[in-house]
């Protein structure tokens, strides 16, 4: 499947290019979650609270960010699929991050809210036809489409899976 580059803002351009495959974006979506609860089921309890190096965030709290992010961007794309005209607000990662108290959620239960966020956000996508994932709104003064913003869930959630393979599990 195909995007344009309009239908996001070009920051979010690597995580698009990250999203894109040869599927449709649903099959895309459901695919990639797949994948991805596979991998990080895989990843022991007692690896909630590692993290790489100094300064960075913990496997739990990279989990918490994905899922909010998925929860914003999902959001996002509800209100712009029903012509919301609204300029929605934008979100700082690290103040969410920090709110965000992971020290009382292991990892079954994060990876469970992962699972319920992603079902929800499948469920919506289904639903959307070629012309309302055409819909384009405003996110912090950008243009974004529906289609955009779901390719920015999937690509955001695999950068995430290959910081883990990457930083995180090397050996893995």
């Amino acid at each position: 499947m195909s995007i344009k580059a309009d239908e996001y803002p070009e920051y979010f351009a690597p995580y698009v290019q990250l999203g894109l495959s040869e599927q449709s974006l649903y099959k895309e979506m459901e695919s990639s979650f797949t994948e991805a609860l596979s991998y990080l089921q895989s990843i022991s309890e007692d690896k909630r609270d590692f993290t790489y190096a100094e300064g960075k965030w913990t496997v739990g709290q990279v989990l918490q960010h994905i899922i909010d992010v998925e929860l914003i961007m999902a959001h996002r794309a509800f209100r712009i699929s029903r012509q919301d005209k609204v300029n929605l607000p934008g979100f700082d990662q690290d103040d969410y991050a920090q709110a965000a108290d992971v020290s009382r959620k292991s990892m079954a239960s994060l990876l469970k809210e992962l699972k319920t966020v992603q079902n929800v956000t499948l469920l919506h996508y289904r639903s959307f036809d070629e012309s309302t994932l055409s819909i384009k709104g405003s996110v912090s003064d950008n243009t974004v489409s529906v289609r955009g913003l779901g390719y920015i869930i999937v690509g955001h959630l695999k950068h995430h899976i290959n910081l883990f393979k990457e930083n995180y599990f090397t050996n893995a």
